[in-house]
């Protein structure tokens, strides 16, 4: 079996084969199949379009649910570059800070979710507006990339947003004319993904 099948075939493999229910042929790919399956014989490859965001506060999780589009995980390495005087053939590279670039998420209007994005977006409202000074920090964002087996327990890849907090949420901009979904857009700004969060 090819490592190179397509996500499609691989995320619905009743689309790759056209045998009937219960006849020989289907008895033989569903055991090949099953002896495929426990050789792990597809790489673990991230699927761009199965990820999911959860929030960790200090009180308790909350899932945010599925998303259509995250943008902005990028770190930079800020350095300044100094010229030795006299020494015109080099340049000596100073180390500055790491930056953080912002991450927007973005979906469809979705009932249980979309609520559940507008409580928490409360919550920090309600420390913004009390003048306590910084929002509390410890709220932990987890970003999950799943592959074609889909373990929640041994994601592709996953981030987790130290010090995350809300920076600005977009609603939906509607028009009677207009036959699109609904959408909204979280940006969220945190202090880094690097550190071991244990």
């Amino acid at each position: 079996m090819s490592e190179y099948l397509s996500a499609a075939q691989i995320g619905m493999p009743q689309l790759a084969t056209f045998a009937s229910p219960g006849s020989l042929v289907e008895s033989g790919v569903s055991a090949a199949r099953g002896l495929a399956s426990a050789v792990d014989p597809f790489p673990h490859l991230g699927l761009a379009m199965r990820f999911k965001v959860e929030v960790t506060d200090l009180e308790a999780g909350v899932s945010l649910g599925n998303w259509t589009s995250c943008e902005g995980l990028r770190v930079e390495f800020k350095y300044e570059a100094i010229r030795s005087g006299g020494d015109y053939a080099s340049t000596h590279f100073l180390p500055s800070h790491v930056a953080y670039g912002q991450v927007t998420l973005r979906r469809a209007v979705e009932t249980q979710y979309s609520r559940q994005i507008k409580n928490w977006l409360a919550l920090f409202a309600t420390q913004w507006e009390s003048a306590e000074g910084e929002p509390t920090l410890g709220t932990t964002v987890t970003i999950s990339l799943f592959d074609v087996y889909q373990d929640p327990i041994a994601p592709a890849a996953q981030w987790q947003l130290q010090n995350a907090f809300p920076v600005s949420w977009t609603g939906p901009s509607m028009n009677a004319k207009s036959s699109e979904i609904a959408s909204e857009t979280l940006v969220l700004e945190h202090s880094g993904f690097l550190d071991d969060p244990a």
